[in-house]
């Protein structure tokens, strides 16, 4: 057994390796066309791999960073990531996640355009990394192998992922909520038959809001 783990991490160092994350944009500026979104997270991927997001290698991806439709890198790009960094991940104490932010040039192409709708939408929340792992170790305890060192090459928009942390980011999504709870809240009368109901929803509200702002 052990020498079969040590065979296939043998087989993934070096070699290129798309992961996808599922999480949603961060912020969406409309006015920018910008999203920001999760890249990568330490979480095990429906692969059974780790990422380590504390080793990546990002220096040669920030001289080139196309935003590509499902890592179709002989195809016009969608835009560009105009910013990647790591930040500490508020689901998994300890660990960091990769985040970036991507510019659709919706100008270029009505392809393009139509993508950046389905985003704004919420239709399209996945990103995929394209990278090559150099260093590739198998976690007996986690029973995962961990990519490690890790040179980013290129990140693109997707429908299904496999990291399901790859999404955009949640902090739209509090505000979006609060807004529903001031709505119902101006709307609400004593006489209202819907009251207790109307009630009860805030309620419901106010523990997902208290969730997104932990």
């Amino acid at each position: 057994m052990i020498k079969e783990f040590q065979q296939k991490a043998l087989e993934m160092t070096g070699k290129r390796i798309d992961i996808d994350v599922t999480a949603k944009s961060v912020t969406i500026d409309e006015n920018k066309h910008t999203a920001t979104f999760v890249m990568s997270t330490a979480r095990i991927d429906r692969h059974g791999d780790i990422v380590d997001q504390d080793s990546w290698i990002l220096e040669h991806f920030a001289k080139n960073a196309p935003l590509f439709w499902g890592h179709r890198s002989n195809d016009f790009p969608l835009g560009k990531w105009t910013k990647v960094w790591l930040e500490a991940d508020p689901e998994l104490p300890g660990e960091q996640m990769l985040v970036g932010t991507a510019e659709f040039a919706v100008d270029v192409h009505p392809d393009i355009a139509r993508a950046w709708a389905h985003v704004v939408r919420g239709d399209l929340n996945m990103v995929s990394v394209g990278f090559i792992p150099h260093v590739v170790e198998y976690d007996e305890a986690k029973d995962a192998f961990v990519l490690k060192s890790c040179e980013l090459m290129e990140c693109s928009l997707v429908g299904i992922g496999a990291n399901r942390g790859a999404l955009v980011k949640d902090a739209d999504i509090k505000d979006k909520l609060i807004e529903v709870k001031k709505d119902i809240e101006d709307n609400i009368q004593e006489t209202d038959p819907s009251a207790i109901r109307k009630r009860n929803a805030i309620t419901l509200l106010n523990k997902a809001i208290r969730q997104y702002t932990k």
